[in-house]
């Protein structure tokens, strides 16, 4: 009988420990399981801040540009059609789509990078040049002569630059939101 004990008995511990052996293993996994679902957690955050922060910038960028465009075609407006008469309302136009434009500009100084911001100040400085020569062309008409006319060397030479500044803008801004990147296949 001491023989069917000492079985039973060594059966019994060799189950226990097996047991807890077993569960020393199932632990140690789950445990190894819950830091690599943190961590992955953690690594998902990182991603999506990532792509809200690159959304916002999108945005930020797709509003200058936006502004810019109205504000290049009111000067080209200005720039082709006749004088109004009297050139205040013009002149007061300009003036609220040169400020509407660094108002989109302080916007892009937030969202950065640094390199977007200095391209962006560099158009909106074009604008405001443009805007001087502008004002002081509408300031000095009589209303009835055609500016394209009298200032199309200006012009040119204000255009020319536009496109330089928003074309160095646009490089800026695709490399800061990865518009650079190739599709993966």
């Amino acid at each position: 009988m001491r023989d069917v004990v000492a079985v039973a008995l060594i059966t019994t511990l060799s189950t226990v420990a097996a047991g807890g052996l077993a569960g020393a293993f199932t632990y140690r996994a789950a445990l190894t399981q819950a830091r690599n679902q943190r961590e992955q957690a953690r690594e998902g955050r990182a991603e999506e801040r990532v792509l809200r922060h690159r959304e916002v910038r999108r945005d930020a960028y797709v509003r200058f540009l936006n502004q810019l465009l109205d504000t290049h075609r009111y000067m080209d407006q200005v720039w082709t059609e006749p004088l109004p008469s009297p050139a205040q309302s013009a002149v007061r136009q300009l003036t609220d789509h040169v400020d509407l434009l660094w108002g989109a500009t302080a916007i892009i100084e937030l969202e950065g990078p640094p390199d977007v911001s200095a391209a962006a100040r560099a158009v909106a400085v074009q604008a405001e040049e443009e805007w001087e020569a502008l004002k002081e062309y509408l300031e000095g008409s009589e209303g009835d002569e055609e500016l394209h006319l009298s200032a199309s060397g200006v012009r040119l030479q204000f255009g020319q630059r536009r496109a330089e500044v928003a074309k160095r803008f646009i490089e800026r801004a695709r490399n800061a939101i990865g518009g650079h990147l190739v599709a993966p296949e």
